[in-house]
């Protein structure tokens, strides 16, 4: 598997199985690291008592070739060889030297059945050492047949003894070893791993639970941690959890306040919706009784008949408009996305007779000319809570500005009051799209909740004194609608 998808695959492995992973290698990578600082100390062991084994038995070979070599006796030299090939116990020599001073064998014996071997170059380079040949299992020493009395017979220092030693037993034993030691360190190595995994994921396991629980997490807010599944022994998780619970428990209730919140301001919006209804209809109504009591009165008259048809035509009209207004505004739209100048004209006429109540002029400046890929009925939810406060906010005399343009990728919507001016913490909690932390504000938390949904942002410029502006950016869900304006 090439590197980079190994690290990918890794990458998308869960944080417990990576951990897992990273534990399982560290303890593989220690185990096999141990073993070859143990088999490189246990093979240097053996090598210096082979080293010191091969020493004695030159002391012997040298021992019994002095005698024959002090005399100049070629075959009482030969004899020693053979005898000392003959003579083993436990180490088995193969070949045995008698070399001079330049190298040249002037003696050898060789163990029968074996094939002739030729002598190593540091034989003849080093006056005395030793080499082992992994290969031929086979061990090398030599050294200066060295001894007084040689000075009487010959030079010091003229002959070498070179004996080549069996080691087959040494190397097949060295292999042995090396594998149960293999084979040992990498069974405790999986057992260390096996357990730093059962370990790990005991660990990890109320992490697992956090983590099960944020993913869990809906609209109602995180999901607490039964108390049941808490870890009674283990404090510092467990402190970890309920204090994640603290967390859900207060997401929860905030949430929970939210939502009272916009009920409250909801009916709020409504009681005073049908108070201004009821003086919008009540009107009409009377006209339209008037001009029935006319008709009762008055009907054989044509022309009394016919401006009294008329007068009742239009105010039930009137009538008419006004419930299309309030349904449009408060039924359910089925997840429709259009939001257009007759949603403008029907916020318009259901906060007129509030602003004539409050003397308040309520202007519409609006560039829309067709509907937009908008939730109309959240875009006027939201609209009519910012001009039924910029009303409540403005004094006699005072004028409110809604004005709308339909921009590249978003829907431009600006309040415009003359009222005392919006308080710093309402505005700051617009523009933040965060809900206020006390109930004085209702309308705010309807807002921004609505704003939330819509994906939109909230800019305020508030004066003492001298009037809000708040600008609203709504963008598209689907950019701009090019259908006609609805009617």
């Amino acid at each position: 598997m090439p590197r980079s998808l190994l690290t990918r695959w890794i990458h998308r492995l869960p944080m417990t199985a990576r951990l897992s992973l990273a534990v399982v290698a560290v303890i593989l990578v220690t185990a096999l690291g141990t073993t070859q600082i143990a088999m490189q100390g246990l093979l240097r062991q053996v090598e210096r008592q082979i080293e010191r084994t091969g020493q004695i038995y030159l002391d012997g070979l040298a021992a019994a070739l002095l005698p024959p070599v002090m005399t100049n006796d070629s075959a009482g030299i030969d004899r020693a060889l053979d005898e000392a090939l003959r003579m083993h116990q436990g180490l088995v020599d193969r070949h045995l030297f008698l070399l001079d001073r330049d190298g040249r064998p002037l003696a050898r014996a060789d163990r029968a059945g074996l094939h002739d071997v030729p002598l190593p170059e540091a034989v003849t380079e080093l006056a005395s050492g030793d080499q082992i040949d992994i290969d031929d299992s086979s061990y090398w020493v030599w050294r200066p047949l060295s001894d007084a009395r040689l000075g009487v017979g010959g030079e010091a220092g003229a002959f070498t003894v070179v004996a080549n030693l069996d080691l087959s037993d040494y190397v097949a034993e060295r292999q042995r070893l090396w594998w149960r030691v293999v084979a040992f360190n990498l069974g405790l190595g999986l057992v260390c791993a096996v357990l730093g995994v059962l370990i790990m994921r005991r660990l990890q396991r109320p992490l697992d639970l956090l983590t099960r629980h944020l993913q869990r997490t809906g609209e109602a807010g995180p999901e607490p941690v039964a108390e049941a599944l808490i870890p009674p022994n283990d404090g510092e998780n467990a402190r970890l959890l309920r204090a994640y619970n603290r967390m859900a428990g207060a997401a929860r209730e905030r949430e929970a306040l939210i939502t009272r919140m916009a009920e409250q301001e909801r009916e709020a919006v409504l009681g005073r919706l049908s108070a201004t209804l009821a003086h919008e209809v009540r009107n009409p109504l009377a006209g339209v009784l008037t001009a029935v009591d006319t008709l009762r009165r008055f009907g054989e008259r044509p022309e009394t008949r016919a401006e009294a048809l008329d007068f009742m035509e239009r105010g039930l009209r009137v009538l008419g408009g006004v419930v299309d207004a309030t349904l449009a505004t408060h039924r359910p739209v089925d997840g429709a996305l259009a939001f257009g100048p007759q949603d403008l004209e029907d916020v318009r006429r259901l906060l007129a007779p509030q602003a004539r109540q409050a003397g308040v002029a309520l202007v519409l400046d609006s560039t829309l000319a067709h509907t937009v890929p908008l939730a109309g009925g959240e875009v006027r939810q939201v609209l009519l809570n910012l001009l039924l406060n910029a009303i409540q906010a403005s004094a006699a005399g005072a004028r409110v500005t809604l004005r709308c343009e339909a921009r590249a990728d978003h829907l431009w919507l600006e309040v415009i009051d003359e009222g005392a001016g919006l308080p710093g913490p309402l505005a700051a909690s617009l523009e933040r799209g965060v809900a206020p932390a006390t109930g004085a504000g209702l309308g705010v938390a309807v807002v921004v909740r609505l704003v939330q949904r819509l994906r939109g942002r909230v800019a305020v410029r508030a004066h003492s004194g001298q009037g809000t502006r708040i600008a609203l950016e709504l963008p598209f869900d689907n950019g701009p609608a090019e259908g006609p304006a609805t009617s």
